[in-house]
């Protein structure tokens, strides 16, 4: 099956590996204990940020890697990018990589329509 290619996909894949680093980055941030972050995830506990941590990092190296390679690891579709961005900002990622990644996504759409 071939994959689709978006008119504005340069700038799709920049808006997805910036998110990504601004999630990776939120991560560290989260797990040092400033909250600088605006996830819904917040807890208390120690392992609760540990979890949250990993989970992140590897959501956000997906993400950063998704725009470097589309298709390799996961679908390069506005989809995807949607549910990314979702995941980013429930374990931790930050609210400004979400909103880098929805910005993605609704290039997508508006592409496909």
């Amino acid at each position: 099956m071939a994959r689709k290619h978006y008119s504005n996909e340069s700038l799709m894949k920049f808006l997805t590996i910036i998110g990504g680093l601004v999630g990776l980055a939120f991560c560290i941030i989260g797990l040092t204990g400033m909250d600088g972050n605006y996830g819904f995830y917040q807890g208390i506990d120690s392992l609760n940020y540990i979890v949250r941590f990993i989970i992140g990092m590897v959501i956000s190296v997906l993400t950063i890697y998704t725009g470097i390679k589309p298709d390799n690891p996961i679908p390069f579709h506005w989809i995807v990018l949607f549910i990314l961005g979702i995941l980013l900002i429930v374990f931790g990622g930050g609210l400004w990589a979400c909103a880098l990644l929805i910005i993605a996504a609704l290039l997508g759409i508006i592409d496909e329509l």
